[in-house]
Parts: C-alpha cells; sequence; structure tokens
C-alpha cells in the first residue's frame, strides 16, 4: 500500500473543532482501519504539501505513536498546545503518542540555509518535547511550491537518515 497522499484523498473530511482556554482550533483524527504512517522522509514530505488542503493557515501538528501511524493532526492549535502537547489534556487524544511532527505553513520559503530564528525555535521545540518525554522528529516549513527541513538543515543526525524499524509489541501471552 502506498503512503503518499493518502492524507490528500481524506481531506474532505472535517475536522472537530474544540477549544483550549477560549482559543479554537480543530483536530483531525484518521480513521483506525486505515493508518497513514510516516516512515521516511518523502511521507512527511508529501504529509506537508497535503496540509495545505486542510484549511490549517499557521502551522499542522501531527501525532504519532511508536509504530510512526498518525493518531492526530491538530490544525492551527494556539502556541501553548503545540509547545505542550505532552501535557495538555483535549478531547479526542485519548490514543497515545510518543512522536510529533510539526508542518508550518509559510508564505514562501526563501532559498538558502534556515534563519537563526527558525533554527532555534526549531532546537528550542525539541528540546521542549524531549522534556516531555516525546520525539520531535521535524519542522517543515511548506508553501504552495515546496518544502524545508529544519532537522535535515540543523541536525548532525537527523533521524530521517535513520533506518525506521517499526516498534512491534512483544506477545507477552
Amino acid at each position: 500500500m502506498s503512503h503518499h497522499r493518502q492524507l490528500r484523498r481524506r481531506a474532505h473530511r472535517h475536522p472537530v473543532r474544540i477549544e483550549f482556554e477560549h482559543d479554537p482550533f480543530g483536530i483531525w483524527l484518521p480513521p483506525v482501519d486505515d493508518p497513514i504512517v510516516i516512515a521516511t522522509f518523502a511521507h512527511a514530505a508529501s504529509i506537508a504539501f497535503d496540509v495545505l488542503e486542510t484549511g490549517a493557515e499557521r502551522e499542522v501538528l501531527v501525532l504519532l505513536d511508536e509504530r510512526r501511524h498518525v493518531t492526530a493532526l491538530l490544525l492551527d492549535p494556539p502556541p501553548p498546545v503545540g509547545v505542550l502537547i505532552g501535557s495538555c489534556e483535549l478531547p479526542c487524544l485519548e490514543v497515545p503518542f510518543c512522536q510529533t511532527l510539526s508542518i508550518v505553513v509559510e508564505a514562501r520559503i526563501v532559498d538558502g540555509p534556515p534563519s537563526d530564528d527558525d533554527r532555534l525555535g526549531y532546537q528550542s521545540l525539541r528540546r521542549l518535547h524531549m522534556l516531555q518525554g516525546l520525539q520531535l522528529l521535524d519542522v517543515i516549513l511548506t508553501d504552495e511550491e515546496r518544502i524545508q527541513s529544519l532537522a535535515i538543515a540543523c541536525d548532525p543526525d537527523p533521524i530521517w537518515f535513520e533506518p525506521f524499524e517499526p516498534f512491534e509489541p512483544v506477545d507477552m501471552a
């Protein structure tokens, strides 16, 4: 089964609208029986282009389980949710997650290396997620035509260059 463009064919589904401290945003939950898997950077890049069709204006925070199955997409979450997702209690987030992927919608991606602000923001967000027991896979900047991975640009050893082997639960029976 191809994992590319999976979100696009499902984008017609509407997100659940919720509020966090009076800030509205959307949560989109993929069907349990038809998972979206982000095993490689190619899958992450595909999702990054697809989020432009979700109606998100600023950011989509992707939550993933240990097998990199998408458990939820948060569309334009308020900053405290994006930064402190590991400690937020939100409806619709009962499915456990341990990895995140932030996709930031830009008007236009500028050629060249990321700005100092983007680099510092990525490193800070990564540290904050680690302190919550989460692994930030990447912050991907996207516009209508291009994407830029801050993990690839800023990490000496980005997660995407490691072989991905999904965690398989051990049968204790």
